[in-house]
């Protein structure tokens, strides 16, 4: 019998990332362990999980609570891999029980715009190329070792809105072949600390390892 990867994840905002893994999970070969959300997420996302059979946790709105209740529910959840596109800063001590199984999706080509507002900071900072990054947490804001990127150009006439749209359909391609990577085995870290996916092909455009996998909308 194979091994169940059971992903977990974590979300601030409508999770659309975290539905495209479950329509998708037997394609990435996960199992989805437990959804975690903020008090002021989506309504819907509960309803979306029971009828995926997803285990959802809602958050309390009080920070010391909020820290408490994910480290629980997270660490009952039994978890293989813990996947963030969550505002908020995981507690040390979740950090270090799932050390190297916590992902984290920056919308920003790191180690450039760390923090909040990653595409904000990437407009005003007058560059020519946007980007989202898929990276391991650890202690450090926007710091551990990067797994993969995808890269899109800013044009003259751009905002948040117009710029976030057209990466989106990038990173969730990415995003779902890091899952299967992670599922399969493929993940590993060489001896100066480099996340690498063992046979993907790198240095390619707009992606990079490059997307093996199809995964329609």
């Amino acid at each position: 019998m194979l091994h169940e990867y059971r992903v977990g994840f974590a979300v601030s905002g409508r999770g659309h990332l975290f539905r495209a893994a479950v329509i998708h999970r037997h394609t990435l070969g996960i199992t989805p362990a437990i959804l975690v959300i903020e008090e002021r997420s989506p309504r819907d996302l509960e309803l979306f999980c029971a009828q995926h059979g997803v285990p959802c946790v809602r958050l309390p709105g009080n920070r010391a609570d909020l820290q408490k209740r994910i480290y629980e529910a997270c660490v009952a959840a039994d978890l293989s891999l813990l996947c963030l596109t969550f505002d908020k800063i995981i507690q040390p001590e979740l950090v270090n029980h799932y050390r190297g199984r916590i992902i984290n999706v920056h919308m920003s080509l790191l180690p450039a715009f760390p923090g909040r507002e990653g595409l904000a900071q990437t407009i005003r900072g007058g560059v020519r190329y946007a980007g989202a990054t898929i990276h391991e947490v650890d202690e450090e804001v926007d710091h551990g070792a990067i797994i993969a990127q995808c890269i899109a150009g800013i044009r003259s006439n751009d905002t948040v809105n117009t710029l976030g749209t057209r990466l989106f359909g990038l990173l969730r391609l990415m995003y779902l072949q890091v899952l299967a990577w992670y599922a399969s085995g493929r993940v590993f870290k060489d001896d100066q600390g480099n996340i690498l996916v063992r046979d993907a092909v790198y240095g390619e455009f707009p992606i990079s390892p490059a997307v093996e996998l199809a995964f329609p909308d």
